[in-house]
């Protein structure tokens, strides 16, 4: 699953969440988990593409993973 599915499904629950509980004080709150779940998907997904395009040497292989 790519980084751009994960951040739309987590989205999608977030969004979901927010729907259940209504307008209530919490609706702040799971916003900002939301968020920085989001936050910490993408920095994980950044280092772990960090650290594949630094074992390979051939511009190929890292258009390749970076297409991927």
């Amino acid at each position: 699953m790519t980084l751009i599915a994960r951040l739309c499904a987590l989205c999608a629950v977030c969004a979901l969440m927010q729907t259940a509980i209504g307008e209530t004080d919490g609706q702040g709150g799971l916003r900002m988990l939301g968020g920085l779940l989001m936050l910490h998907l993408v920095l994980s997904g950044a280092h772990e593409l960090a650290q594949e395009l630094t074992t390979h040497r051939d511009l190929m292989q890292i258009f390749e993973i970076l297409v991927k």
